[in-house]
């Protein structure tokens, strides 16, 4: 009989209730809550570190796990969160700097607050590419610790050497991984699946030269995918009904995910950045594209949404962030749009598509994000990742009725 079937039932409340005890049973631990609405569990360690941990992924990976099972999931996935595994950390920069690892992950949580303060403000980060972020770990057999401000002010160094020391640490993984690529093996795709992560293979596309190798070894442009938090799909530009195969490989593999990260193909550029993989609208795969992007930017931007709104709540800011809206068009075509009332300071996301309603008329009508940054100046708000652009007044009425006659979503 299952764990959630038999023991404790389908209750995620019940579910949660289990996973407490075993984060207050931590020898780190101070105090430690469950927020049944959230599905996650806040934490105070010791050393003052606080953190919360989603219980979604483990929830999903327990379905149909006998007991005994289920509680050895259960307790592996919560002492190897940051912070509550036993296990001494490095102490100082030399100890730390080869333990150091970076990670891409989705950007959705950095505006959730901890006790008040954002995880965008205790948390090492910066933007790697759009709804993703790149962040650090110090990695250790049976412990693993998110880097923070804290601590490079600890080691005395700053944010360009930990980023690039935890990606210097993977150069080796790197030159092995680009040495065993056959172009000629099974189509040219290589699935590294690194279900326990100890490899970092999700993290090789921050490698720099690792993806440029590739390529150079296909003799094509290189295509990467980082769909889940473990593993990595390369591939490589060889004709369009490869370039689909691989998207369509990607996107199920995002499907399955125990924890997504991103179904949307990447490569390089000529000066070797990790930038987003983009076709013509003629080309096969343009359609996949477009959901897998859609896709991601509904996800990212809908986490983001209610830790902006949870603070409109509590009177922290004035601006009310807009939704972002994933839809679907006759012809099949998935985009997202986004809605700027006049006369409401709103925090916009970046859409496919904008949609301007005059509040006294009613009247609206939509028009190409393109189309509007051209008439408008967008400015992106500071230390807000995916990009949010503060707007409240429509533009003056001739380059409203500019914008009108150019509306059509896209």
């Amino acid at each position: 009989m299952s764990f959630l079937g038999g023991v404790f039932g389908s209750n995620r409340k019940q579910f949660g209730a289990r996973a407490l005890a075993v984060v207050r049973g931590q020898s780190t631990v101070v105090a430690a809550d469950f927020d049944a609405a959230a599905f996650e569990i806040s934490y105070r360690t010791h050393d003052g570190e606080r953190g919360r941990i989603n219980l979604t992924t483990v929830f999903k990976r327990c379905r149909g796990a006998s007991a005994e099972d289920t509680e050895r999931m259960l307790s592996d996935f919560l002492t190897m969160t940051p912070s509550l595994g036993a296990a001494e950390l490095p102490d100082g920069w030399a100890a730390a700097a080869p333990c150091l690892r970076p990670l891409i992950r989705q950007a959705g949580q950095l505006d959730q607050r901890m006790e008040g303060m954002r995880i965008a403000d205790h948390t090492l980060w910066r933007p790697i590419l759009p709804c993703l972020i790149e962040t650090v770990v110090i990695d250790q057999p049976t412990a693993m610790k998110r880097v923070g401000p804290s601590d490079l002010e600890e080691w005395g160094v700053d944010a360009d050497t930990v980023f690039a020391t935890a990606r210097g640490n993977l150069a080796g993984a790197a030159l092995d991984t680009v040495a065993g690529y056959d172009p000629g093996s099974k189509a040219g795709i290589l699935h590294i699946p690194d279900n326990d992560g100890d490899m970092y293979a999700g993290s090789l596309p921050l490698v720099d030269g690792w993806l440029a190798g590739i390529g150079a070894k296909a003799g094509a442009r290189p295509i990467v995918f980082i769909a889940q938090n473990v593993g990595v799909l390369i591939g490589a530009e060889f004709s369009e009904q490869h370039v689909v195969r691989l998207v369509q490989l990607a996107r199920q593999l995002f499907d399955d995910a125990v924890r997504e990260v991103s179904p949307v193909p990447y490569t390089v550029d000529d000066d070797g950045r990790l930038i987003p993989y983009r076709v013509s609208r003629d080309h096969q795969a343009w359609r996949e594209i477009r959901s897998a992007e859609s896709t991601l930017a509904a996800s990212v931007y809908g986490q983001q949404y209610e830790h902006l709104r949870a603070d409109l709540d509590a009177d922290l800011t004035e601006d009310r962030a807009a939704k972002l809206m994933h839809a679907r068009q006759q012809d099949g075509t998935e985009m997202t749009f986004t809605p700027w009332t006049d006369a409401v300071p709103t925090l916009l996301p970046r859409a496919h598509n904008v949609t301007l309603t005059n509040v006294e008329t009613g009247e609206t009508f939509g028009v190409s994000w393109e189309i509007l940054a051209a008439a408008v100046d967008l400015r992106p708000v500071e230390g807000i990742h995916p990009e949010r652009y503060r707007v409240e007044y429509h533009p003056e009425p001739e380059v409203m009725q500019r914008l009108r006659a150019s509306s059509g979503m896209h």
